[in-house]
């Protein structure tokens, strides 16, 4: 197991603790005397449902071994999961049913799923890991984003090409955004690198349906563009490169998770994929060679032998061991209630995923629990597609930064 925290095995008696609960710990919504079930929102039929399903394994993974090992607080750990398929309204839909019936969600898939839960979230105390890293959600006392955001990716990743020499103070670049959270917190990321390193940043707005990004490239190239950024689908950053490729542009693509899939190596976008995306994440792609990289691959490999593995697996069980730190804090402090949960989750100052993920500090609401984020590119003969080209670091410019919704300028 990534994390050697113990539960509390304490006998004092809590106010309001159910009679004949584990410990007796005091409980409310989600938690019996022998199990905790945690809520998964996911998307396994949509746009994202590679990550989804990827994501939702790794997190299956990590709890049957936790569960192997006598769970937390004497209580099994058991998900509830459902499919929105990346769709708001069936996601709030879904959320409505059951939320009365866990003590958490341990993933909400999507940006937008997740704006749109957000006073719901808060309102519920229902604490939650957001499968979305956008800096518009920090401010939610129940959410904790396993990683940094996507502004703070796109920093890092600028600062990455220009130290490589592909870009330099006054080339133009390019940047293909979602609309939504998940597009503008990665234009915002951009937009302050660019600015601090006197590039000229054009913006090209896309939905979530869009799937041929011929024209958005070819605008960018009638720009002149030296780099595309993406915070895009991956079906999106197939389109982009394979445009990039064949209309001779040839500039490098920067992308950040969840921006590619490794299924897309054995498309026709393949090798332009491979000649050009560079993708930023805060965490190990499934090929990663730290001990909690390879002790996920080892275990994923054997027990899903037949499936295409990507990086989400490694976050996927990263995010359920973060999630499970904050439990056996809150049954330390005797209370599994929501209010337990909440306040055990801002006393984390510290969690240790075995390097599948920079330290995690949560102490400082408002403020990405890590600034660091690592590189890496498509590469068939990686495990999970991908192969880390610069390991884990925060830029200088992603140290000054702080977001502009949160106030402080940016």
């Amino acid at each position: 197991m990534l994390l050697a925290s113990a539960c509390s095995t304490k006998s004092k008696k809590h106010s309001g603790a159910k009679s004949g609960s584990a410990n007796s710990v005091k409980t409310d919504i989600g938690v019996t005397a022998s199990t905790i079930t945690l809520g998964v929102l996911t998307d396994l039929s949509g746009v994202f449902a590679v990550l989804g399903k990827s994501v939702t394994q790794g997190a299956q993974l990590y709890f049957t071994q936790l569960n192997q090992k006598g769970g937390v607080c004497k209580r099994q750990i058991k998900l509830n999961v459902k499919d929105d398929g990346y769709d708001v309204q069936k996601a709030v839909g879904l959320y409505a049913d059951m939320q009365p019936n866990v003590l958490g969600f341990e993933q909400l898939l999507g940006s937008p799923i997740n704006a749109a839960l957000k006073q719901n979230i808060e309102s519920d105390k229902a604490f939650t890991v957001p499968v979305s890293w956008a800096s518009t959600i920090l401010d939610n006392p129940n959410n904790m984003i396993v990683g940094t955001t996507y502004d703070v990716e796109l920093i890092n990743g600028i600062q990455f090409l220009v130290d490589q020499g592909k870009i330099k103070k006054g080339d133009t670049v390019g940047h293909i955004y979602l609309e939504g959270e998940y597009g503008a917190d990665g234009y915002l990321g951009s937009q302050f690198a660019a600015k601090k390193l006197g590039l000229k940043l054009v913006g090209q707005k896309v939905t979530a349906t869009a799937t041929d990004l011929t024209s958005q490239v070819t605008a960018l190239k009638n720009q002149g563009v030296k780099a595309i950024m993406l915070t895009a689908t991956p079906t999106q950053t197939a389109s982009a490169a394979a445009v990039d490729a064949s209309t001779g542009l040839n500039v490098p693509l920067l992308g950040n998770n969840p921006v590619y899939a490794p299924q897309l190596l054995a498309t026709a976008a393949g090798p332009a994929l491979t000649s050009l995306l560079y993708v930023a994440a805060s965490w190990q792609p499934y090929s990663g060679t730290t001990p909690g990289a390879t002790a996920v691959r080892t275990a994923y490999s054997a027990k899903y032998p037949k499936e295409i593995p990507n990086g989400g697996v490694d976050w996927g069980y990263g995010a359920a061991a973060a999630y499970t730190a904050v439990l056996k804090k809150a049954c330390d402090n005797g209370d599994l209630t929501r209010d337990g949960v909440q306040k055990a989750f801002r006393q984390t100052t510290s969690i240790d995923t075995n390097g599948i993920l920079p330290s995690l500090d949560y102490s400082h609401p408002g403020d990405p629990a890590t600034r660091e984020t690592l590189v890496s590119r498509p590469d068939k003969s990686a495990a999970g597609g991908l192969k880390v080209v610069q390991d884990l670091k925060a830029s200088d410019l992603a140290k000054q930064y702080v977001a502009p919704e949160h106030g402080k300028g940016g």
